[in-house]
Parts: C-alpha cells; sequence; structure tokens
C-alpha cells in the first residue's frame, strides 16, 4: 500500500516509524521551515527531519492547490494519512487516495475539535481523552469515526505526560483504522455535543487569581509547555514577569493573588477559592527552578499581592 502523510509536529512521528515497517511511504508533506530562537534562523519541522533520516521524499509547498495537486495525482496513492499538519486540505487533495483520506486526531471525537486538543482537555478538567481517526471531508475534524479509543486522564497528568501516553498508543490505534479501510468495514457518524480546541494564545497563560485553586492547577499542567502559565511579581525594581510550571492545590485562604505561606519548597497564594502551591519557576531573564531553589535567590515575603501586570 503507497501512503502518503501530511504533518509537521512530534505527535506524527511514532505512527510514521510503524508505517515505515508496514507500508511504502512515497513522500511525507510538511509545512515551510520557520524562523526560531535568537537568531531566527529557519529550523524544519520535527517530522521533516525524520524523513531526511530516513531518506523518504519530502515536500513543503506554500500551496496545495493546482500545481501540487496534480503533482500528487501522479504518485498513484493508496492512502493519505494526516497527524498535526496544521492546515485543512482541499476538496481535490481528499479525492486522490485510492482507499480514503484518514486523519488521526488525539481526543474523542467531536469533543475537541481543531489545534489544542490535548491542552484543552487538561484545561477543562476532564476525566479522559483518548484517539480517534476519522475519514477526512473539507471540514476542520467532522468526519466519520473508523476507530476510537479512550484514554485515561490522571490526576497528575500534565500536556507532557498525557501526550507521549497518547503518542505512544497512536501507531496501533492508527493501523486499526488502515486495516478497518481496507477490510471496508462500516465507519459511523460523530455522535454528541461538539466542542472546540481552539488554537492557544499567550495571554491565555496569565493566571486570574480570582478563579479557583483547581482551575489553575488544571491551567499549569494544560498549558506547561507552551505558552505556560504566568503571572507577575513584584520587586524593588517593579513587576517581573513569574512563569509557573509545576503546582499543587491547597486549602489555605487570603486575598486572590495574596502570598500567604512560604516553606522550603513552595509559595503557597491564594486563589477565589482555596490556594496553590508554587513548586517550579521561572523569574524573567533566569533559568527554570523548583521553587526551594529559586528562594535561595529571591526572597518573598508573606502578603506580597502577585498580579496581571
Amino acid at each position: 500500500m503507497r501512503i502518503i502523510f501530511f504533518g509537521s509536529d512530534e505527535f506524527g512521528i511514532p505512527c510514521l516509524e510503524e508505517l515505515k515497517r508496514n507500508y511504502k511511504i512515497v513522500g511525507i508533506v510538511t509545512s515551510p521551515d520557520k524562523p526560531k530562537g535568537r537568531g531566527m534562523k529557519l529550523s524544519p519541522t520535527p517530522v521533516k527531519e525524520w524523513a531526511i533520516r530516513n531518506n523518504i521524499d519530502v515536500y513543503q509547498p506554500s500551496k496545495l492547490e493546482g500545481e501540487f495537486c496534480e503533482f500528487l495525482k501522479g504518485k498513484e496513492i493508496d492512502l493519505l494519512i494526516l497527524i498535526s499538519y496544521g492546515k485543512i486540505l482541499p476538496k481535490e487533495i481528499l479525492k486522490i487516495p485510492k482507499f480514503a483520506p484518514l486523519n488521526l486526531h488525539p481526543s474523542l471525537l467531536p469533543k475537541y475539535r481543531g489545534a489544542a486538543p490535548i491542552e484543552w482537555a487538561l484545561i477543562n478538567g476532564e476525566k479522559e481523552t483518548g484517539i480517534t481517526v476519522i475519514k477526512m471531508n473539507e471540514k476542520i475534524d467532522e468526519g466519520e469515526i473508523v476507530v476510537q479509543r479512550k484514554v485515561e486522564i490522571k490526576r497528575t497528568d500534565d500536556i507532557f505526560t498525557l501526550k507521549k501516553r497518547l503518542m505512544e498508543i497512536s501507531p496501533s490505534v492508527l493501523l486499526e483504522g488502515i486495516s478497518a479501510i481496507k477490510e471496508g468495514k462500516p465507519t459511523k457518524p460523530q455522535k454528541g455535543t461538539p466542542s472546540f480546541a481552539r488554537k492557544l494564545k499567550k495571554e491565555d497563560g496569565l493566571i486570574k487569581w480570582e478563579k479557583s485553586a483547581e482551575e489553575i492547577y488544571n491551567l499549569v499542567r494544560g498549558i506547561a509547555e507552551w505558552p505556560t502559565a504566568y503571572t507577575f511579581l513584584p520587586t524593588k525594581k517593579g513587576k517581573k514577569y513569574l512563569r509557573i510550571f509545576s503546582v499543587e492545590v491547597s486549602e489555605g485562604k487570603g486575598k486572590p493573588g495574596e502570598v500567604i505561606n512560604t516553606g522550603k519548597d513552595f509559595i503557597e497564594v491564594a486563589c477565589g477559592k482555596g490556594s496553590i502551591k508554587l513548586k517550579r519557576v521561572q523569574m524573567e531573564g533566569k533559568k527554570i527552578l523548583d521553587v526551594e531553589e529559586f528562594l535561595r535567590g529571591t526572597r518573598i515575603e508573606k502578603g506580597t499581592i502577585l498580579g496581571n501586570g
């Protein structure tokens, strides 16, 4: 079976490894290189780097319609697979594969359609999520379901641990979906109330201390990769940007945003309901530190109010 793969970030790489073992990957389509870092040097996507290491043809079209679509028609494609590509495929491309265009999406569709399903599941305090393989149509994550598998969201999960588990099961779910399509098994419409997991913005990370400790805990673990939760710490030199990577829920009381206690390895901050203990932070211009080490170099008094900038 000849497969063309559309994808950009690292989430699709375990599936690529499995596809390479079982099928013929005739090409990989990924996003154009983007400037990154202080020097704004052009950097390839993780999927492009994988393709180069594995000697597979890679394509980075700025436009999918027209010439590139005609090029794909000549590749004799049996199956198109899309995982975290970042663009909607035009109808002309969806018609090209012999069997089907498949999309593997990390949520229990129709919940969390869109760009950031894992993050929003955590932010919203969900107890489960999963992987869904759908037969693509022209709409965002609205195709009929080929196969779906549930995954528990543990209390201790953050974006890194949950994404890792979802990446680990994705290859077996994808292979199950491919087998179902090859065998002509029926697909089923998505059922239930849809929700949309929009792309995150930097300002989504700003902690609103009037929210409950539980809501803030879920925000921190959901966006610990990007954009990360943050607040502002008053210092003698003015307010400093403080990123927060890890917290624990507690039951302290005080004015929202008020530092109500400090210990050897925590800073306890009052919320609208309950409190949270900061465990891992990064001061503006500094390294990421456990709070124990952070407090050796930064004095924070009880009664300090962390604010919105």
